[in-house]
């Protein structure tokens, strides 16, 4: 199974890729206060009156004009299946029908957020549609859900919002338009995440000892945001490729540069598990993950205990577009293309090159083991 970019990376525009930089921002409110049952609750307008809060503020996307007429499609086409929800029409038939009809009418509208405000209009509840589930679609379009563009648009667009719609491209440092992100060296070439290095004229690498050597795009799968690059000289060793999926709970590791320009240069070790073994709404080329990650740890090896790359870390849910879905903050939820994608590239062109062996071991052996054979990538 094999999807644009823009399909991966802006399933329900709430993703954020962990790799490039936000665009400017308006501020949104919201309060935090505790009701009379002692739950904490986060709302955007103020609590009971005489209730203790906190006010805090958010980040959103500034709305262009391009953003709204895509987003008046999107209300029209929720417009739609509201009819067809009301009438009683399955969800099946109502993505099929809907799909005719977007086709036929040339609303340009990508299949997945199509899809996905499927999903969003059947789930809502009796009082959701009292309230106009199209206005609470369109709401939600132009606070970044639902993808950013149509099909027409996929090609021009896979820099600027990936998933964003609520999700932005991804959170590598940028600056002056330099963009950072993590990449590792396998089989005599160095791997990390297509978004870091895409559309990018000058790319380094800056190894463990503090070297740099400029690096090119040797291949690229931006279906499935992996990236190949080659430099010139010798490479540490490469680390070992897994030969099957992990599992749900199996115990995975990343080491990568998150924020270099606060938490310093130094590769930041992390932990958790394989929370799933399918992204988001079960995509089957994600694992959701526990490991908390940062800017600037896209294209990062995930690891399992054995030291094992089962997959690159790449996005994360973006907390701040949930909230304005749902009104609850998600933690700690994160996600890694599959390795197996990177095989294709592998497949397609290596180098002779010396390979780790896979050995179960403490994380403070395979930290040491690994580290010189992880790289900070700077793309510029």
């Amino acid at each position: 199974m094999c999807l644009p970019t823009s399909r991966l990376l802006w399933t329900l525009g709430i993703l954020l890729l962990v790799g490039l930089a936000s665009s400017a921002a308006q501020a949104q409110k919201f309060y935090k206060w505790t009701d009379a049952n002692g739950n904490v609750q986060y709302t955007q307008s103020p609590p009971p009156e005489g209730t203790e809060s906190e006010q805090r503020v958010v980040a959103t996307r500034e709305v262009s004009e391009e953003r709204r007429k895509y987003c008046a499609a999107i209300h029209s086409l929720a417009y739609r299946l509201a009819g067809y929800n009301r009438s009683g029409m399955s969800v099946s038939a109502a993505s099929d029908a809907m799909r005719q009809f977007e086709k036929r009418e040339g609303v340009n509208v990508d299949d997945i957020a199509l899809r996905e405000l499927v999903n969003f209009v059947f789930s809502a509840s009796r009082r959701d549609y009292d309230t106009d589930i199209a206005g609470r679609a369109l709401d939600a379009c132009l606070g970044g859900s639902f993808g950013k563009l149509g099909r027409k648009s996929l090609a021009s667009a896979a820099e600027d919002e990936a998933p964003s719609g609520g999700a932005e491209q991804g959170r590598t440092t940028r600056a002056n338009g330099k963009v950072t992100g993590t990449g590792w060296v396998t089989h005599g070439l160095i791997a990390t995440n297509y978004h870091v290095v895409n559309g990018k004229d000058r790319i380094r690498v800056r190894f463990a000892d503090g070297h740099e050597v400029t690096a090119f795009v040797g291949e690229s799968d931006k279906d499935n945001d992996v990236a190949l690059l080659r430099v010139s000289g010798a490479l540490p060793a490469g680390l070992p490729l897994a030969g099957t999926e992990a599992g749900l709970g199996a115990e995975v590791f990343t080491l990568g540069y998150p924020h270099t320009e606060i938490m310093g240069s130094n590769a930041k070790l992390s932990t958790g598990i394989v929370s799933s073994t399918t992204g988001l709404r079960d995509d089957p080329r994600l694992y959701q993950i526990s490991v908390p990650v940062q800017a600037g740890n896209s294209g990062g090896p995930l690891l399992n205990r054995d030291g094992e790359v089962v997959g690159l870390v790449t996005a994360k849910l973006s907390a701040a577009q949930v909230y304005r879905w749902t009104g609850d903050l998600p933690q700690n939820v994160n996600y890694a293309v599959k390795v197996s994608f990177l095989n294709r590239l592998l497949q397609r062109t290596s180098a002779a090159a010396a390979e780790m062996p896979a050995q179960t071991d403490t994380l403070e052996h395979h930290a040491a083991r690994i580290g010189p054979s992880v790289v900070l990538v700077i793309a510029e």
